[in-house]
């Protein structure tokens, strides 16, 4: 790749830091920031839970449980989203701090997963609860 290339690259993506950090984020980058977040429910969640959220995922009948219907966390939760008790479900936090396994602990702790895929910097942490926050906020614009 020619240097012109590079600091094009290099250019775009410092243009693109700063707006995020800025605040000035776009409709477009909206969008890409919903549909990774989409993207994510679709990899990580829907076998289960099924494309809609319902608990129908092509997995669903191999499970000793049937998967929640994440479409009425509201509904079951007085019309209230309830993001903290999601965050540490999809995380695997428990209150105490330590790691768990979903419910039948036949959930797989995204968590740990999210901080793999990040990597090795300081930065893995948040990099997790980003992501895990863009599909929980992804889950709470589903509601019913």
């Amino acid at each position: 790749m020619n240097k012109s290339w590079i600091n094009l690259i290099m250019g775009v993506g410092l243009a693109g830091s700063v707006a995020m950090a800025a605040g000035t984020a776009n409709a477009e980058e909206h969008e890409t920031a919903a549909g990774r977040a989409k993207a994510d429910f679709v990899n990580y969640c829907a076998s289960c839970h099924g494309l809609d959220g319902t608990g129908n995922g092509p997995m669903a009948s191999e499970l000793k449980g049937k998967p929640a219907d994440l479409t009425l966390l509201s509904k079951n939760n007085g019309g209230k989203f309830p993001y903290m008790k999601i965050r540490k479900t999809v995380d695997g936090s428990m209150e105490t701090g330590s790691l768990r396994a979903h419910s039948s602990k036949e959930m797989p702790v995204w968590g740990d997963v999210f901080r793999r895929d990040a990597g090795a910097d300081g930065s893995k942490y948040m990099v997790a609860q980003a992501r895990i926050m863009s599909i929980i906020d992804y889950i709470a614009a589903q509601q019913k």
